[in-house]
């Protein structure tokens, strides 16, 4: 072993001014890491956005919409929708609202199909262009929502993004491109993005779109992009070109899906068209004008305007962003080159340092690396619940801490390997992993490699140059430099990419996933074991502190809104048709003094068997005074028929205009069903069904199941507010729609 370690001699810096240097190009590793890390500088807006009349035109809109939560069926929608046909007509266009009955269906984690089925209503205008073709042109599409939530929370997202799009259709119809332009204010998106689904499927434009551009204000922190489908070179080229400080990774949007609520595209990818999904820029106060979305809309808008625009997705690429560069993009394929090249790499540098005998040497070196790997992991566990609630909370000093103190351990536990195995099998054994992770991410997910691939590639390759003849004949400077340069690509891309992920999945009860993530970037450090000192370990410190460093210090109030007396947003009035009784019902929390009164007689949360059962969590419950104001479902069997099935016939009506109604089979799992006549589901699973924007229509509903099974049909009725006047005393001034009105009904089929 001793002669193989001969063959890869560490990189000897000698001397005060080596050592210092040394230290001084470790020192440009953390600043280049920083610096991929610091926000962009953002442009000053154009004149037109920057005016004072624009920003009043702007705040006026955020000031009506955002007056109250405008969710999908209720009369704060239909004055929100009004508002924007209003301002559009007064521009000199011809708004057309969008009436689109939309159905979809999710298959459940854990089992079972969710039906969904929305009326919803949107919003849709055209501004010319300016070529003489234009009509015969693919058209760009400009989309947003203007629904929200039924929270009063809800009602400040969304707002600032739709005044922006109205501000931006009125300078292109100032001014407009060449190509048309299709605005889009979609209904129903914060319930599986009805509105987007109904344009997609049944709007007649929807067949012209060349480029879609949608901005979802759901998204905390600057506006930056979030996602890109079916877009390629050209689909990428008018974002980085027209607004090069939006920055935005395709990793990201892979692990935003494993967050459910996260914005995303969803049925515009059903378009014949590149589409880029942009979140972020709204301000947290209603009186302060969204002037960098504004003018980043706009930008982009002008950009695809008068660009020449073909139908048909492109073939798909990465994106990433570098520091200084900005952002950058290639084919998704072109990232097996590198992971390639980082295979044949790795062979060829474990064969030249350890021969044909070398298999001993090799094992050493990885699967050392690999239970230093396992260490750190275990020795994470003991912080877990303590991280779970510092990403929760958004705070960033115990995961900085835990980060520094790992990131020293594992560097450590290199240098004990290297005294063991020696460099060249501790470098090697630990870019191994990488590399392992590396093939399985090419293969499952691409948008995922290019982090690993190019960093990969270049610090092999400076191993590899540098146990060339030609690198063995370098002075300590020239080596030093090529080590440096191998780095760069890690000390750009890793850290980054994992601030986005503590941020973005953190605050989600998912933590982990950004720790697993850290695993194979520390193997990165061991390249720093050619150089000898303790200045390795401060380097690879300083780059984990440089990643660190970027995470937020504390929780961020994505939009700050008038607290509410009592915090009344989890309060429930249960209204039971079984029992024929109303119930208030509080989630588990502390109590303060008026709604301890509302629940007198409970010293804890307890599980309401008699309405929910066995199974149910425990919570506030009380006897409310029934209001009957606040009707029924109104449901009625039609048919209970047993033969080869079991067929359940019934209708639902809603008096109360509910503008959400839930539904759920508990019992029996549904072999086909059917609304209206129109076929829901044909396979058997578990049932439930949310209907929204109904107003008072009679829906006919009908399920197959078992002939031997019995079942019941729950159906409630989700009307956002609370009886005022039933209200206990202190809490009359309540914002109107704080709280959910719930209206209940069971239907059983024996």
């Amino acid at each position: 072993m001793d002669a193989v370690r001969a063959v890869a001699p560490a990189l000897h810096i000698t001397g005060f001014r080596h050592a210092f240097a040394g230290a001084a190009a470790l020192a440009a590793l953390a600043v280049l890491a920083w610096q991929a890390l610091a926000p962009p500088d953002v442009p000053a807006p154009v004149a037109s956005v920057a005016s004072p009349a624009w920003a009043a035109r702007a705040n006026e809109h955020q000031r009506v919409l955002a007056a109250n939560p405008r969710s999908i069926g209720g009369r704060d929608n239909a004055n929100a929708r009004t508002y924007l046909v209003t301002q559009l007509r007064a521009m000199g266009l011809a708004p057309v609202v969008q009436p689109a009955t939309v159905r979809t269906s999710v298959t459940r984690l854990f089992g079972g199909i969710h039906h969904t089925i929305g009326i919803v209503h949107n919003v849709v205008a055209t501004i010319p262009g300016s070529a003489p073709d234009a009509a015969q042109r693919p058209a760009l599409l400009l989309a947003t929502h203007y629904d929200s939530g039924a929270a009063p929370r809800d009602a400040l997202p969304g707002a600032a993004t739709a005044s922006a799009l109205l501000e931006t259709a009125r300078a292109l119809r100032a001014s407009p491109p060449a190509n048309d332009i299709v605005l889009l204010f979609a209904d129903g998106e914060r319930v599986g993005m009805l509105g987007s689904r109904g344009f997609v499927e049944q709007h007649p434009l929807a067949g012209r779109i060349g480029m879609a551009l949608r901005f979802d204000g759901a998204v905390d922190g600057p506006l930056h992009m979030l996602e890109a489908r079916g877009a390629g070179a050209p689909g990428l080229a008018g974002w980085m070109q027209a607004a090069p400080e939006l920055r935005g990774a395709s990793a990201n949007a892979t692990l935003a899906w494993l967050l459910g609520d996260a914005p995303h595209i969803g049925p515009l990818t059903r378009l014949d068209a590149p589409v880029l999904l942009f979140g972020g820029g709204e301000p947290r106060a209603a009186d302060t004008a969204p002037r960098q979305l504004g003018d980043a809309m706009l930008r982009l808008a002008r950009a695809y305007g008068a660009a020449p625009l073909a139908p048909g997705a492109q073939a798909a690429h990465v994106y990433f962003s570098l520091p200084i560069i900005g952002p950058v993009h290639h084919a998704a394929w072109l990232v097996w080159v590198p992971a390639l090249l980082s295979c044949l790499m790795l062979a060829r540098a474990w064969r030249g340092q350890f021969g044909e005998d070398g298999v001993l040497d090799a094992a050493q070196g990885a699967f050392g690396v690999c239970f230093l790997l396992l260490v750190v992991r275990v020795g994470t566990w003991s912080w877990d619940h303590e991280l779970a609630a510092a990403g929760l909370a958004g705070a960033h000093r115990l995961p900085l801490t835990v980060a520094v103190i790992t990131a020293g351990v594992f560097v450590a536990g290199l240098y004990l390997l290297r005294r063991s195995v020696g460099t060249a099998a501790t470098v090697l054994g630990a870019l191994a992993w990488p590399t392992l992770v590396l093939l399985f991410a090419a293969v499952f997910l691409p948008t995922l490699a290019p982090l690993l691939a190019w960093p990969l590639v270049a610090a092999l390759g400076a191993f590899t140059l540098l146990h060339t003849r030609w690198g063995e004949r370098q002075g300590s400077g020239v080596r030093l430099l090529v080590l440096l340069a191998g780095l760069a690509p890690a000390a750009s891309l890793l850290p980054p990419a994992l601030r986005d992920a503590w941020i973005l999945l953190a605050p989600g009860h998912m933590h982990v996933p950004p720790m697993l993530m850290a695993l194979p970037m520390l193997c990165f450090a061991s390249p720093l074991l050619m150089l000898r000192g303790m200045a390795a370990v401060a380097g690879a410190l300083a780059l984990a502190l440089a990643a660190c460093l970027a995470l937020p210090d504390g929780a961020a109030a994505p939009h700050e809104q008038a607290a509410e007396p009592g915090n009344l947003e989890g309060l429930v009035y249960y209204k039971d048709m079984n029992s024929w009784r109303a119930y208030w019902l509080l989630p588990q929390q502390p109590l303060d003094d008026w709604r301890r009164d509302l629940f007198a007689g409970r010293a804890k949360p307890t599980v309401f068997v008699e309405v929910f059962g066995l199974r149910s969590a425990p919570q506030w419950y009380a006897v409310a005074p029934r209001d009957d104001a606040i009707a029924f479902p109104e449901c009625f069997i039609l048919r209970n028929h047993v033969g080869k099935v079991r067929l359940a016939r019934f209708t639902v009506r809603s008096a109360n205009r509910a503008p959400h109604i839930a539904l759920a089979m508990q019992g029996a799992r549904a072999l086909r069903s059917r609304v209206d006549g129109v076929t829901l589901s044909t396979t058997e699973s578990a049932w439930s069904l949310s209907l929204y924007g109904m107003q008072d229509r009679v829906l006919q509903i009908e399920i197959e199941s078992e002939p031997n099974e019995i079942f019941a049909i729950t159906v409630q009725e989700h009307i956002p507010g609370l009886p005022r006047h039933l209200m206990p005393a202190g809490a009359h001034d309540v914002a109107p729609q704080v709280g959910t009105t719930m209206s209940t009904d069971i239907l059983r089929f024996y």
